[in-house]
């Protein structure tokens, strides 16, 4: 019977020390807390154009049309 008192007064003790150690780290992160902002700016020094020519069709051959 001794033994399984010890052992309860065991596991009471670590979970004592498990919840400590969490409200330790809820309280921690509480002070670091990081403000966001959905502001966005965005800026361009230079526009840029791209221009794509397609042409249709098949060459066979090694003179030019």
């Amino acid at each position: 019977m001794n033994k399984a008192v010890a052992a309860g007064i065991g596991v009471a003790i670590v979970l004592i020390a498990i919840s400590a150690l969490y409200m330790m780290n809820l309280s921690g992160e509480s002070t670091t807390q990081v403000e966001l902002s959905e502001n966005v700016e965005m800026t361009a020094d230079e526009s840029k154009s791209y221009e794509v020519e397609l042409d249709e069709g098949v060459k066979v051959g090694d003179k030019p049309p």
